[in-house]
């Protein structure tokens, strides 16, 4: 967001000074808000990814309007990190990269394959998010917390962050390499992405796989881990498979316990099934 205000800002300088915008520019602008929209979810304000929250949806829109720019979402860039698949209405953000280093997010989190889902205006699965650089009466303790593996939506192994979060706030060692495959068709949008970030401490590769259906009904997905390299693996290793669900939304679980009913106000409840796990609602 505070680059396409400061490239707002440049391209009303030259406005002011009646002089010609230079194409590099408007074309980083335009950039820059492709981005932007790629992490926008249905109700118009931001997915919350690197300890930042969704912010104000109205404030969002007063900036892209006033940018005096288009851009289409940004649906998926190697450089950019997030992929975002979208159907009807349906939208699903996916952090599918290593975490930024240091010089660019002095504190950034380990959310590598975590995702985000609303359908329409409502959220349905979120990131737990953070103050961001802001001031905040949150205590260190949670706000460090709120950068962990576990506070996203993805999978955990052994309670263990897949990105080391060091003493100091610095990352450590952890997610170096991230693969993505991705295919569209006219059923569906399909990615495939994995992460080494378990693989030095269990010798394990988490594989995260999303469907989205072109009628934006259903989002099917499957987590593996994988061997990888001779690290011996471990005999056994407790996991955890998070879906942080968004506030407003009410969970009823089912009575075989392997799913629930996600309601929310103004839209159709969706089912939430799962398989090789059993299924735990925690406050």
């Amino acid at each position: 967001t505070m680059l396409v205000d400061r490239l707002r800002l440049l391209r009303a300088c030259y406005q002011a000074a009646k002089q010609t915008i230079p194409d590099g520019i408007d074309g980083a602008g335009q950039a820059a808000l492709a981005a932007l929209h790629g992490v926008t979810m249905g109700d118009g304000s931001l997915s919350s990814w690197q300890g930042c929250n969704a912010g104000q949806a109205a404030r969002l829109t007063a900036l892209i309007e006033g940018c005096g720019l288009r851009a289409r979402p940004l649906r998926q860039a190697r450089g950019w990190g997030y992929q975002r698949m979208s159907a009807l209405g349906t939208i699903v953000v996916v952090d599918a990269a290593p975490p930024p280093p240091q010089k660019v997010a002095g504190r950034g989190s380990a959310s590598t394959l975590a995702f985000e889902l609303s359908d329409g205006g409502q959220r349905l699965v979120v990131n737990c998010g953070g103050p961001g650089p802001l001031p905040t009466d949150l205590s260190d303790d949670l706000v460090e917390g709120l950068r962990s593996t576990a506070a996203h939506s993805t999978l955990v192994l052994a309670d263990t962050n897949s990105t080391n979060i060091l003493a100091d706030g610095s990352l450590g060692k952890g997610v170096e390499d991230v693969t993505i495959d991705r295919t569209e068709d006219n059923d569906a949008s399909r990615l495939e992405a994995s992460h080494d970030g378990y693989v030095r401490t269990f010798g394990l590769v988490h594989k995260r796989s999303l469907m989205l259906g072109n009628d934006g009904k259903e989002l099917r997905g499957a987590d593996q881990l994988t061997p990888r390299g001779r690290k011996r693996i471990r005999e056994s290793a407790a996991y955890a498979v998070r879906v942080h669900l968004a506030p407003g939304v009410e969970a009823t679980i089912t009575a075989d316990g392997m799913g629930a009913i996600l309601r929310f106000k103004g839209a159709p409840p969706w089912n939430f099934r799962c398989r090789g796990g059993n299924l735990v609602w925690e406050e």
